[in-house]
């Protein structure tokens, strides 16, 4: 009979990981904490003690544990780490009595808890996988359980740092591999959990007696009988120190399994009188603590041992020390595995009335287990010997039967033919509708990249436009610049020469009010006049380069109101002068923004090179306005197309009553 080796040593550990340790139904225990929820303490502390009254009741009284739980989140509220502790606790409650629901409630838990990077945090999510995995091995899904346990629980106790859960972990994933068989895989992580437990201090001494006798089991599925023999000596050096010290578990457990493992260990080494010894060991642990199925296992071992010695009487005493469990009479193969072994020691020893009642007992059950297969046997045997008659119409029906197969088998045949010839047309269907859906798509990649094309030429074309306006616009700035300063420019100054000539002529004093106004406003208009032609070509861009002209620009453009701090970095004199005009046009289109609309009392603007990129930031504390909603103007659209044909990036950061940036990347060349 092969053992399946349960949870509580792959998973043992619902108790370590849910409860920390095994808690006694103590009075004092539960009204101290209640005094605590009931009493002045903070909110966070009677979560707290609310999760240890549901951990307390979770598997006692479940209507108790809801209402702690409630009564806990509550109070843990405006504590988000308690908050999603509180899914954990919840799903302890239906951990055992409602897989879908436990589910639902680790992952949420999870979910909750990965907002979090602590050890503490990284703990309790190791328990959390940890007991997902139990559910899955429950469900009998061992291959979601190894995927868990590897890739989730794992991880996050060693970020966790603790060793006794990195411990636990590779014990479990070493037990589930026992459990399919896979000895020789489980190997590395039960000895990589030995690894991790090395230095167990007395408290944790049940977590290292339980990986030495689980070493132990494994090499004894692969036969190695001396390796089981090394660890279950190691595991009986700390079962003999534990009776001494207070562990963190009942030891009688760990004793009981040491006993059975040493049993089959001795009857695999055909040591039969220690077989029989520890044998009697693990029976009399197994009634003290109630463990029916181990009682059950090994009283056959023990009974095996005693009927190949020969000690009949002996061995039908210890199969008799079973009979009434409720395991045996639940499962209908125990039964019967009970109700031969008893007909074969009871003929062994003379009471051949007792095995003969015995054995029409088993063939009873027997026959409710093969109930179908036994009602077919008789009919047969009915039909076969009867009568003649009925012989005669067997070989008639037999007649009739391959009659019948040979049309069945024409007719198999035939509509094989049949389900083969519409596969092909299936898969012909199939071809041409991948055909047809490929080709379809194709003529959708077509028209999207057509339309591409069209996109692109129709930006290029709009850009050649752009270049030619903007080329056109700068060549009519030149000549109006030109024709202002030389023309108009140099007429007023005339005037004003002449008229000061006519004055002394006339031996009009110069401080006459009415000359001077004259002259203040010819001073006024000429200085305008260049201020005007400076700003269509300035003079100083073309002569000093772009820094000087941004900052002569910047400054022309300071008043009483309004302070510009202008900041240079790296700007080179080796731009291509087309794109110093066109940068030196953005920075006075956004400054002649600025000082139209933001009602700004400081402006910094910012220029830099770097890596054949220029930079603009212009940023201001002006009244600001919604992006979302505010009317595109010729000045944005002018900024915008000039940022544009020269491919660069421009941004617009503002908020009413905030102010405003603008940012502006363009990649430019070097004459």
């Amino acid at each position: 009979m092969r053992n399946y080796i349960p949870l509580f040593l792959s998973l043992i550990f619902c108790s370590l990981y849910g409860r920390a340790q095994l808690q006694p139904v103590d009075k004092r225990y539960t009204d101290s904490l209640n005094s605590l929820i009931n009493g002045n303490a903070p909110d966070s502390i009677k979560a707290i003690a609310g999760f240890k009254l549901t951990d307390f009741w979770a598997d006692n009284d479940s209507t108790k544990a809801v209402a702690f739980l409630t009564n806990a989140r509550n109070h843990s509220r405006k504590n988000p780490v308690l908050f999603a502790r509180s899914y954990w606790y919840e799903s302890l409650i239906y951990l055992e009595k409602d897989y879908p629901k436990a589910e639902k409630l680790l992952i949420h838990a999870d979910s909750l808890l990965s907002r979090f990077n602590t050890k503490g945090i990284y703990r309790l999510r190791s328990m959390v996988w940890h007991n997902y995995a139990l559910i899955q091995q429950h469900k009998d899904d061992l291959k979601t359980t190894l995927d868990i346990l590897i890739n989730r629980a794992l991880p996050l106790s060693k970020k966790a740092g603790e060793k006794e859960f990195i411990c636990t972990e590779y014990v479990s994933i070493g037990t589930i591999l026992m459990n399919i068989g896979q000895y020789e895989k489980a190997k590395p992580y039960l000895h990589q959990g030995l690894s991790a437990l090395k230095d167990a201090t007395p408290d944790k001494y049940y977590l290292l007696v339980n990986l030495y006798i689980t070493i132990s089991q494994n090499y004894y599925h692969l036969k190695h009988y001396s390796e089981t023999k090394k660890y279950l000596d190691l595991a009986k050096i700390i079962l003999d120190k534990s009776d001494h010290v207070r562990t963190g578990y009942p030891m009688a457990v760990f004793w009981l399994d040491y006993y059975k493992s040493t049993t089959r260990y001795f009857i695999n080494t055909k040591q039969e009188k220690l077989a029989l010894a520890d044998a009697g060991k693990a029976i009399k642990l197994a009634e003290q603590l109630k463990d029916n199925y181990t009682l059950q296992e090994i009283v056959f071992e023990k009974y095996r041992i005693l009927f190949d010695q020969k000690k009949f009487a002996e061995a039908r005493k210890t199969l008799l020390q079973v009979v009434g469990q409720p395991e045996i009479n639940t499962l209908a193969t125990n039964k019967l595995r009970l109700t031969e072994a008893l007909s074969e020691v009871n003929y062994e020893l003379g009471n051949f009335k007792e095995a003969y009642q015995l054995l029409k007992k088993s063939k009873l059950l027997n026959d409710s287990l093969n109930e179908d297969k036994t009602k077919e046997d008789i009919n047969a045997l009915e039909i076969k010997y009867k009568n003649a008659e009925n012989q005669k119409k067997i070989a008639h029906l037999n007649a009739e039967k391959k009659q019948h197969a040979a049309i069945i088998k024409n007719n198999k045949i035939t509509t094989l033919l049949l389900i083969a010839a519409s596969f092909f047309l299936l898969v012909i269907i199939i071809l041409l509708f991948f055909y047809f859906n490929g080709y379809k798509k194709l003529a959708e990649q077509r028209a999207i990249n057509y339309k591409q094309k069209v996109a692109d030429l129709q930006q290029k074309q709009q850009l050649e436009i752009s270049r030619a306006m903007l080329n056109a616009e700068e060549k009519e700035r030149n000549r109006v610049a030109q024709d202002l300063h030389d023309g108009l420019g140099g007429m007023l100054s005339g005037l004003k020469i002449n008229l000061s000539n006519w004055a002394k002529h006339r031996e009009m004093q110069l401080h006459d009010v009415e000359l001077q106004r004259i002259v203040t406003q010819l001073d006024g208009s000429v200085t305008e006049l260049r201020h005007i032609a400076r700003n269509m070509m300035p003079q100083t861009l073309l002569k000093f380069g772009l820094e000087t002209a941004l900052k002569d620009l910047a400054e022309s453009a300071m008043s009483h109101e309004l302070h510009i701090d202008f900041q240079a970095l790296n700007i080179s004199k080796n731009i291509a002068l087309e794109e110093q005009i066109i940068i030196y046009r953005i920075v006075q289109e956004i400054l002649t923004n600025t000082l139209k609309h933001a009602r700004a009392t400081e402006v910094v603007l910012q220029c830099s090179e770097n890596e054949n990129h220029f930079y603009i930031t212009i940023e201001d504390n002006g009244k600001g306005f919604d992006t979302a909603t505010y009317k595109k103007g010729m000045g944005i659209e002018n900024i915008k197309n000039r940022v544009a044909y020269l491919k660069g990036n421009f941004e617009i950061d503002a908020q009413p009553g905030n102010g405003a940036t603008v940012n502006i990347e363009i990649p430019i060349s070097y004459e």
